[in-house]
């Protein structure tokens, strides 16, 4: 149980680097005056490949793991992306985000409640 925990949480966190690198990916081809460009970067080749791993690391951890506890830990991913993409792409954390964060770390809690 412990390492499913473990290979969900993994999941989540490579979740929201891949959709970080998604969105810089995206970003840089936008530049470009070629269609292609946005699908076809470093960043953006990466993510795909992280999220391939991830949907592996997802079998596995349902394997052990009780669904219901897997999906509500799929929504911690929010938070992952609100603070991968304050810190790299400098978007803003206002106060309902925050607000929100709260809400969703709550729901986890109350929906994993024995």
């Amino acid at each position: 149980m412990i390492i499913a925990l473990s290979l969900a949480l993994c999941a989540v966190l490579l979740t929201g680097v891949s959709q970080t690198l998604l969105k810089i990916g995206a970003d840089s081809g936008v530049r470009s005056n070629r269609f292609l460009d946005s699908y076809l970067n470093l960043p953006t080749m990466t993510a795909y490949g992280l999220l391939l791993l991830v949907t592996v690391l997802g079998v596995y951890a349902l394997r052990d793991l009780p669904l219901k506890v897997f999906y509500s830990l799929t929504a911690l991913n929010f938070i992952v992306v609100l603070g991968l993409s304050a810190v790299f792409l400098n978007e803003e954390v206002s106060r309902n985000k925050v607000v929100a964060i709260g809400l969703i770390v709550l729901g986890v809690v109350v929906f994993n409640l024995p």
